[in-house]
């Protein structure tokens, strides 16, 4: 599959998926269940679908000598245009690229979407493919979850049992999704290649100091008061926290989405005030250069 740019009626830019035509019972299973389950959801914080073409098509061909038809089948979806494309190309660490409060708020909307999904529908569902290629950022920065093609209902069970790749039975819930959360989090606040420092056994404390001390680096010229650059680390090593105990290896440690959200809230406040400082500095900067 790949993805195109049209253009709607009203002239809007949409973007368009497009199912490639290959003989394949997946491919089609894709993007029944894809379809079902955009029909479900309808959130800030997911993309808007907006369509779908499904069409057949004869087309002569030879075949051994003889002239037979062959059937295409062309299968798109069509989505709201998101103008700053995937979170994947907006990812860096600490030092450089998007600045605190843009990642925060990229943070908490992925939250509230990934809630909806799980808590906020009549049966639950879960994405299953969380990733940054798979959120996507429209011209306000506001990130949207996309991708519901490996996306399953859950209903009332907690849990359930599927088929892995080697024949294992591996059981799916909606701590799978937390999990990749958790690494998805830690890539916003500190940069792509991050989560693999939390694979190569670095104690979680000397984690956080890292990133704090990156992010103190880059602070030290903007937070002009005591209470905004300790705002700013309490608020870095909040999500990091939040980050590190979605990634539990026993699922039932992990945190849901709610409780996740509601830690969140409690740093809100902190994020608005050293938004507003931020700004009154930056403003001050620019009176002076002029």
């Amino acid at each position: 599959m790949y993805f195109e740019q049209g253009v709607a009626k009203t002239g809007k830019p949409v973007a368009v998926k497009i199912f490639r035509d290959v003989i394949s019972d997946l491919n089609h299973e894709q993007f029944r269940n894809e379809f079902c389950n955009l029909t479900k959801v309808q959130h800030y914080n997911i993309v808007q679908f907006l369509g779908y073409c499904c069409e057949r098509e004869q087309t002569p061909i030879e075949c051994n000598g003889r002239i037979v038809l062959a059937e295409n089948t062309h299968r798109a979806l069509c989505f709201e245009f998101m103008h700053n494309g995937s979170l994947q190309k907006h990812l860096s660490d600490e030092s450089c690229g998007l600045d605190w409060d843009t990642r925060y708020k990229i943070i908490k909307g992925t939250c509230e979407g990934l809630r909806h999904i799980h808590e906020g529908l009549e049966k639950s569902l879960l994405h299953l493919d969380l990733k940054p290629d798979n959120i996507l950022l429209d011209k306000n920065m506001v990130p949207k979850i996309a991708d519901f093609g490996l996306s399953r209902i859950f209903g009332d069970q907690q849990t359930r049992s599927t088929q892995g790749s080697l024949g294992t039975l591996k059981e799916i819930s909606k701590k799978f999704d937390i999990f990749s959360l958790g690494v998805i989090i830690i890539m916003i606040v500190s940069g792509p290649e991050s989560y693999h420092k939390c694979l190569d056994h670095m104690p979680s404390g000397k984690f956080v100091d890292q990133v704090l001390k990156s992010w103190r680096k880059r602070w030290q010229a903007a937070c002009n008061s005591d209470f905004s650059f300790e705002a700013c680390c309490h608020q870095v090593e909040t999500c990091i926290q939040i980050a590190l105990d979605c990634l539990e290896k026993d699922s039932h440690k992990r945190p849901d989405i709610v409780k996740m959200i509601e830690e969140l809230n409690k740093i809100e406040p902190g994020i608005n005030k050293v938004t507003d400082i931020t700004a009154k500095f930056y403003m001050k900067s620019i009176c002076f250069v002029q």
